[in-house]
């Protein structure tokens, strides 16, 4: 049986893979659905995946939504290479700041369960965990381009409820100054949704919205597009205030962004901000380094 190295990072906003990434809803059915797209059949019942996010919690540990959306990732994964039968090198991540409170708590959560046997969009797959790996996010992400950073780096990892920052000296992660920032998308989001209610009596959709957050644009009324893009605007702008306050000196500091919300600063950013900057917008960017340090630690199998 072929074995598989698959990194799954699991947001609050979206559950994202080397090739896949979908919203990170969860939602108990009460039976089988007309429609199977996106939906898991467990033991425990019916879920439906995407549309929404999962809630936010103490620790992603504390119910089965963290499972199920990594089981539907796996699956997806899977269903690139044809295969319904797999054995798993499985990578997951934390935020450096809880690495110490909560990576046993999570090679436990995915331990407990090694032999995974699910349906997903009626398929039915069985996978087993050889392994469960937790790394931190965000360096996970970007080691494979250290050696493009200058020797004094800041990783800013945009993700939907926080922004996770990471100083990095020498090519040495620096812990004590580790920040989690409460400044996600999602409340960028919201404040857009305020302005917009404000002025035009309206809201936007999430997806419209990120629309704009990716290409920087859309084809929806100027009126909206005005407001939505100045709102990206603030909002790179205000996340710039929020480091430099933690004395972080863009000038002499390599600014390295990542995450979903990297394209936001790609567009909305001024030039003269992000001139000693590195923007890396894969959204799958901690899900690849996930995989490539398992790979590194199994000194380049699989």
């Amino acid at each position: 049986m072929a074995a598989y190295v698959i990194g799954v990072d699991v947001g609050y906003g979206n559950t994202k893979t080397a090739h896949t990434c979908f919203s990170s809803g969860v939602k108990k059915l009460p039976g089988k659905p007309p429609l199977t797209t996106r939906v898991i059949e467990t033991t425990d019942g019916f879920y439906a995946i995407g549309n929404g996010k999962v809630s936010v919690q103490k620790s992603k540990t504390e119910d089965e939504s963290m499972r199920v959306l990594t089981m539907a990732a796996i699956a997806e994964e899977l269903k690139k290479n044809g295969v319904t039968v797999a054995d798993v090198y499985l990578g997951v991540g934390v935020p450096l700041t809880r690495m110490g409170a909560e990576k046993k708590s999570f090679m436990d959560y995915y331990l407990k369960n090694r032999r995974l046997i699910y349906k997903y969009e009626d398929v039915q797959y069985s996978v087993t965990l050889l392994s469960v790996d937790v790394f931190p996010q965000g360096y996970a992400g970007v080691v494979s381009f250290m050696k493009d950073f200058h020797k004094s780096a800041l990783v800013i990892d945009i993700g939907s409820w926080t922004v996770d920052i990471l100083p990095i000296n020498e090519f040495v992660p620096d812990q004590t100054r580790c920040k989690s920032l409460p400044l996600g998308t999602i409340t960028c989001m919201n404040e857009i949704n305020e302005a917009l209610r404000q002025n035009l009596g309206q809201e936007a959709d999430e997806t419209t919205i990120k629309e704009v957050m990716i290409y920087g644009t859309s084809d929806i009324p100027s009126e909206y597009l005005n407001i939505i893009k100045t709102g990206l605007s603030i909002y790179a702008a205000n996340l710039m205030d929020q480091i430099r306050a933690l004395n972080f000196n863009s000038d002499l500091t390599q600014f390295i962004f990542i995450g979903g919300g990297a394209t936001i600063i790609n567009h909305f950013l001024p030039e003269e901000d992000k001139k000693n900057a590195l923007i890396l917008d894969d959204v799958s960017i901690n899900a690849k380094g996930y995989e490539g340090l398992i790979r590194h630690k199994m000194g380049g199998k699989s």
